[in-house]
């Protein structure tokens, strides 16, 4: 279901059964946990269904348990998954985890200013996230969009990088750098851990998008073309040792 901007109203009510932000919102980036995991599925078939490719879709939820939280490796040297969450009240200033397993911190930006805008969310509720902050009074919390990365290596560099898997803002939060901001995200986690490089795809006819990359500085290479070797194909080329 597709989200509408409208002309302002008061702060963060209810509209025709529809959820409002106006004035300001709040973003915040953080690593998935296994709660997430209903939420990183709707966002993924919305990407899907976005891109033309429902037809090929088969993840589920307990495939992306596996894959996610199954590894004993730590998060960005095995499959991660970050979360954007949103919220009408600013999120606390984070400087330093108690958990020392890990290197990354949560990315707070607090009082996005909407001027004029109004966001209208239909699904709200549906992606109210499991980590909001009660205790100090803000319990709307919600998740707008996500990340997947991988480690990577490509032989022509020398140090090896993250591969940016699929990053996906929900089309009510689009227009807001949000995207600018997860993706800021990655790349700076990438150089912190010493990598050399950030990796991704782009649909060739998405030239705003490739036009966004480019003047950021990133290097489009338009002569490669991805190739998925997937199913019952994959079994039977694989079938095929002579």
């Amino acid at each position: 279901m597709e989200c509408s901007t409208n002309t302002l109203i008061n702060s963060f009510q209810p509209k025709e059964k529809h959820t409002s932000f106006n004035h300001q919102i709040s973003s915040r980036i953080r690593l998935a946990t296994e709660l997430d995991v209903p939420h990183l599925y709707k966002l993924i078939t919305e990407m899907a269904e976005y891109h033309g490719l429902s037809q090929i879709f088969t993840t589920t939820e307990t495939s992306l348990y596996n894959n996610l939280f199954k590894s004993p490796n730590p998060p960005f040297h095995s499959l991660t998954a970050l979360i954007l969450e949103i919220s009408p009240k600013p999120f606390p200033q984070i400087t330093k985890l108690s958990d020392h397993s890990t290197t990354f911190v949560p990315i707070i930006k607090n009082n996005y200013n909407l001027d004029q805008m109004e966001i209208l969310d239909p699904e709200l509720e549906t992606y109210r996230s499991e980590f909001n902050d009660c205790q100090n009074n803000n319990c709307n919390v919600y998740v707008a969009g996500h990340v997947l990365v991988f480690p990577s290596y490509n032989g022509f560099f020398e140090k090896p990088g993250l591969f940016l898997d699929q990053m996906f803002v929900r089309k009510c939060y689009r227009g807001m750098r949000l995207g600018k901001l997860l993706f800021s995200t990655v790349a700076m986690q990438a150089e912190k851990m010493g990598m050399g490089m950030v990796d991704w795809l782009v649909a060739d006819w998405n030239e705003e998008t490739i036009n966004f990359y480019e003047k950021m500085g990133a290097h489009y290479i338009p002569e490669y073309r991805l190739c998925k070797l997937y199913g019952d194909k994959l079994q039977a080329f694989g079938n095929k040792i002579d």
